[in-house]
């Protein structure tokens, strides 16, 4: 999962107990241990937090979220709507400034915050499933 380290995440708002008291806040994984359950977050300044991987959250993929919007439409208001295009939008640059804008419109709205991320643990799973099957179709 090397691939996670670089990655901005938010600690999720609603984590009852962080020692480095970060919640809500915008970070970059530092490092990654699976085994052990733990994900390192630097903050710009002060100690590293160490994480489980439910704690954190990222954006969803933008096609996926892109997706969903549409799909979804009926079903949100129209700042929803928009606050959501407006995040897809800045997805379309790979850059930690737009990303790090695209996360902080997500957590001004907790309604955008669960259409727009997913928990880590969720995308690790997700990616977890990816890579076996690609192992299986290398076997063949």
């Amino acid at each position: 999962m090397e691939e996670l380290t670089g990655q901005l995440v938010v600690v999720h708002p609603q984590l009852t107990t962080d020692p480095v008291s970060r919640q809500g806040q915008i970070g970059v994984i530092a490092t990654v241990d699976i085994k052990n359950d733990t994900i390192g977050v630097g903050f710009g300044s002060g100690p590293l937090g160490r994480y489980s991987p439910d704690a954190l959250l990222m954006l969803k993929n933008k096609n996926e979220l892109y997706k969903d919007i549409m799909t979804g439409v009926k079903g949100m208001d129209a700042a929803t709507f928009k606050d959501l295009l407006d995040i897809n939008m800045k997805q379309e640059y790979t850059d930690y400034s737009h990303t790090s804008a695209a996360m902080k419109i997500a957590l001004e709205n907790p309604e955008v915050m669960k259409r727009s991320m997913i928990s880590l643990e969720d995308y690790i799973s997700r990616n977890q499933i990816v890579d076996v099957s690609e192992e299986v179709s290398f076997e063949r």
